[in-house]
């Protein structure tokens, strides 16, 4: 039904703690780069500051969404809740990157592959971004915990979903990529009745935990109830999809030629949905939330996949070539920087916010319509939009070049 990669495991345990070895230094010697880059930063900033409350007493269920329990309480049990929590944040991204070492190692990828691999992952950012505008933020730790998901494929139905049970616990996000891991399980060949019962338990246990902190928590605002009053679909929604495209081209830059090269490449069959299915559990995120610089970097879950594609038919040369050459235009024009050109010009232009409401420099408030986003919003930022999604559709055109190289080549 798909093309099939390497199933996780199949080399022998020595090797497997080899490469669980090998994985931990890459990944800290990758984060040390990655912050030659962007030097880490120790104050808690916007959700970082509510993670951080509640690593100080996780059983307190304090904050304004203490159901996203995981993070700050592993950091309370490991004694750096509170002032440590930020601190603690860092590890989640050595995690995070030892974990992509560690699995492009268990689908076949040599050392040098998976290195490659995982720089790519350090530059971008889904590492980069936590260290200067969302401090404190443990979202690595849940794109990591998907890696693992997938690692945990070909295995038993109660370590999947037990994983993903712990994704849940970290953000609710991960109930929107059910539909990508059931099929994971599909690709895998595992038994759908024993992955209809896992889904389920996996589901019904943390809903019976948030139906729990919805009634005892003191301070939760970002529940179900919240975002039923704040609809953001249709007009809003346009808003953040069109942001989520914006912060993808400046933030992962020529790296996504990789993905279009992978989508151009028939051979890899059916797999080419793992894009499709995570952009689409995406795109039905921003339907209600407006964190396009967050969610959207679950782009890495298909970026690792065709790396490792692109890696294997030999082009190893060519995907340093695409790392370096946007390590250095996000040197020449940071995209997480302060005052950020463009993403924080077209943000500063007009801003998406949480009431649901469109704003316009702080003097045009207006509902996040679709008549309000195309017709009061888009014109005006219709010129810096467009040259950033001109830049994003040349990426995705050299990917198509590349691919339709090599399918010359092969024929």
């Amino acid at each position: 039904m798909f093309a099939r990669l390497e199933l996780p495991f199949a080399a022998p345990r020595s090797s497997v703690a080899r490469d669980l070895a090998v994985a931990a230094v890459v990944g800290a010697l990758a984060y040390a780069v990655s912050c030659v880059v962007i030097v880490p930063g120790d104050v808690a900033k916007g959700f970082g500051i509510q993670f951080q409350a509640l690593s100080t007493d996780p059983p307190a269920l304090l904050g304004q969404f203490p159901q996203r329990v995981l993070g700050p309480l592993l950091a309370w049990l490991c004694g750096m809740g509170g002032d440590g929590f930020v601190s603690f944040c860092r590890v989640y991204a050595v995690f995070l990157l030892a974990t992509v070492f560690f699995f492009c190692r268990r689908r076949g990828a040599a050392d040098v592959d998976a290195g490659l691999v995982t720089l790519a992952i350090a530059l971008t950012a889904a590492v980069q971004l936590y260290k200067d505008h969302w401090v404190g933020y443990p979202d690595a730790l849940g794109y990591a915990l998907f890696f693992w998901s997938l690692l945990a494929a070909g295995r038993g139905a109660p370590l999947f979903w037990g994983l993903y049970l712990l994704n849940l616990l970290n953000h609710e996000l991960a109930a929107f990529l059910l539909p990508w891991l059931w099929v994971v399980r599909r690709q895998a060949g595992a038994p759908w009745r024993g992955d209809a019962l896992g889904a389920a338990l996996a589901v019904g246990l943390y809903g019976a935990w948030y139906l729990y902190v919805k009634a005892a928590a003191p301070g939760q605002v970002f529940n179900a109830s919240y975002f039923a009053d704040h609809p953001l679909f249709p007009g809003g929604s346009v808003v953040v999809w069109l942001m989520a495209l914006v912060h993808l081209v400046t933030t992962f830059g020529p790296v996504l030629a990789v993905l279009a090269w992978h989508q151009h490449r028939r051979e890899h069959g059916r797999e080419r949905l793992h894009l499709w299915l995570v952009a689409g559990g995406v795109f039905v995120i921003f339907c209600i939330a407006f964190d396009w610089a967050r969610h959207s970097n679950l782009v890495v879950l298909p970026l690792v996949l065709a790396s490792l594609r692109f890696l294997a038919a030999g082009h190893r040369a060519l995907y340093a070539g695409l790392v370096a050459l946007g390590c250095g235009l996000m040197l020449w024009i940071p995209p997480w920087a302060p005052n950020a050109w463009p993403t924080d010009a077209i943000a500063n232009t007009s801003v998406l916010v949480e009431t649901g409401m469109i704003v316009i420099k702080d003097s045009d408030y207006f509902p996040g319509t679709l008549d309000s986003a195309l017709c009061r919003w888009l014109p005006r930022v219709w010129p810096m939009l467009m040259a950033v999604l001109a830049v994003g559709a040349l990426i995705w055109g050299l990917g198509w070049a590349l691919a339709r190289r090599d399918g010359a080549r092969a024929g």
